[in-house]
């Protein structure tokens, strides 16, 4: 298990979004996340392992319009989403033209957020895929704060 001192990731962005949203921080078991994104038929790689010991098992929740909204990167949760499935993932990594990581899900619509390997963030389920940011942590500050270019591609 990851300690909470080692979870400074978390910890910059809860303080850099103190006020505006609620993060909720469970501890990450990594064996148990290597064990349920294999059973799923994804590859357990390095960068899959290295994301999850930043950012894994936390959620930020945020007011959105007339309600809130979400984003978790709760293995549990994002291998029970709608666009968890290998084959999506690949075909939206097609889409976007290069190999991306499921790193969670996010909305009431279950969309998938991915990690490209350039560090690209992307939000992608029925609709389409749309990219919010540069870097995991931009990524969720751009989401809370809802600036970000929704353009759908």
């Amino acid at each position: 298990m990851s300690g909470e001192a080692e979870r400074k990731e978390i910890e910059e962005l809860r303080s850099s979004l103190a006020g505006r949203a609620r993060f909720e921080v469970h501890p990450l078991d990594i064996e148990q996340a290597r064990q349920r994104y294999t059973e799923e038929g994804f590859e357990f790689t390095s960068e899959v392992r290295e994301f999850l010991e930043a950012y894994g098992e936390f959620t930020v929740t945020w007011s959105y319009r007339f309600g809130e909204t979400f984003l978790t990167t709760s293995v549990e949760e994002t291998m029970d989403s709608a666009h968890s499935l290998p084959r999506s993932v690949r075909i939206f990594g097609k889409r976007i033209g290069r190999p991306v990581l499921l790193a969670g899900t996010a909305t009431d619509t279950q969309e998938a957020v991915l990690l490209a390997d350039s560090g690209d963030v992307y939000l992608a389920g029925d609709a389409g895929i749309q990219h919010v940011a540069t870097g995991f942590a931009h990524a969720v500050r751009a989401l809370v704060t809802d600036d970000w270019d929704k353009t759908f591609f």
